[in-house]
């Protein structure tokens, strides 16, 4: 297996990673703007939403009865076909579905980074990390800068609604805001 990820994987997956955390967070701040239905149907577009029944296809008879159980989302880059929804034992749904950064992902554009030139390097590093929510000692850690940088980036980042920070307890808990994730997608 460690073999599979060093000769297929490796050169990639800090891309695929931060591509399915910018869409998990993408996609959860529309459905709590727009509510669940909008949500899967922007999923896949020709769907519609009427009480708990998703039609994916309602020419094929494809209907989705959710009946108001739990939704388990995945997003793949590796599937573009339709949403495959399926049963887990305690009576919840999931919903695997095309994500917005499908596969092959594009080339990196060598020696150009429009983040690192708009926002500066370090803080395009810590716009482009919080697309996974982490606090600041783990940024710090994870950067390799102090958690006192970490705190003047995060709060540049919050100032220009890219971030949002919330306490709990000591610990300063960050994340990419719906805006935050928006320029990641674009920006890189």
């Amino acid at each position: 297996m460690q073999g599979a990820y060093s000769g297929i994987l490796s050169r990639s997956w800090r891309r695929i990673r931060a591509g399915f955390h910018a869409e998990v967070a993408w996609r959860t701040s529309r459905w709590g703007r727009l509510g669940v239905g909008a949500g899967l149907e922007a999923v896949w577009p020709g769907s519609r939403f009427e009480g708990t029944v998703w039609h994916l296809a309602p020419e094929k008879d494809a209907d989705v009865y959710l009946g108001g159980v739990g939704l388990t989302l995945y997003p793949t880059a590796v599937w573009s076909g339709p949403p495959l929804v399926g049963p887990y034992p305690d009576g919840t749904k999931y919903l695997v579905y095309p994500a917005l950064t499908p596969l092959p992902l594009l080339a990196e554009v060598q020696g150009v980074d429009p983040l690192g030139t708009l926002l500066g390097r370090t803080r395009a590093q810590v716009l482009e990390a919080l697309a996974e929510e982490r606090t600041t000692g783990r940024l710090a850690v994870d950067l390799g800068i102090s958690a006192a940088s970490v705190s003047q980036h995060t709060a540049a980042l919050r100032g220009a609604g890219l971030v949002a920070t919330r306490r709990e307890g000591k610990a300063a808990w960050h994340e990419c805001t719906a805006l935050g994730v928006e320029l990641l997608r674009t920006g890189r």
